[in-house]
């Protein structure tokens, strides 16, 4: 019986080397669409993309609406899991949404929303005898059903 829980504990304290480690990068790129309420809205050519390790993933950009009113942060919240993978990509469900002016940081608050978001992977495409690289694709559709949230639709697409 020995014999068999040691190897077992081994195993179970490798397994945590073995996880998904935590990311926190800036990607700039070029941000190809974002629709507030079905408006296209101007947005920032750079995001941040936030990995727990632990299964969350949240993507961070900004945007302004070209009338005057201040900048916002928009933060999308997913949650990964494993039966959305696919040698395409992943779809990551959206569980929530962050809204926050630059002007007033303090007055951030996570609205729960509804959606998908896809993070297509990057293929090698055979060009000749050379591997070329494309770009990778973050694409996102929320929905918040709070009446008070101030938008009740996103549409992103993002390249980097």
């Amino acid at each position: 019986m020995m014999r068999a829980i040691l190897p077992l504990a081994l195993v179970l304290a490798i397994l945590p080397a073995w996880a998904k480690q935590p990311v926190d990068e800036i990607k700039s790129g070029g941000c190809l669409e974002l629709k507030i309420d079905d408006r296209p809205t101007p947005c920032n050519h750079d995001f941040r993309l936030i990995d727990d390790g632990q299964g969350e993933v949240s993507f961070v950009t900004g945007y302004g609406d070209g009338r005057g009113a201040p900048k916002t942060v928009l933060a999308l919240f997913t949650a990964q899991t494993p039966d959305m993978e696919n040698a395409y990509g992943y779809a990551l469900r959206l569980t929530s949404i962050t809204l926050m002016t630059y002007d007033k940081p303090h007055t951030e608050r996570v609205w729960k929303a509804a959606g998908l978001c896809f993070l297509v992977k990057p293929n090698p495409v055979r060009v000749a005898a050379k591997l070329i690289r494309q770009d990778i694709v973050a694409m996102c559709s929320a929905t918040l059903a709070d009446a008070s949230a101030p938008v009740r639709r996103i549409d992103w697409k993002f390249v980097f």
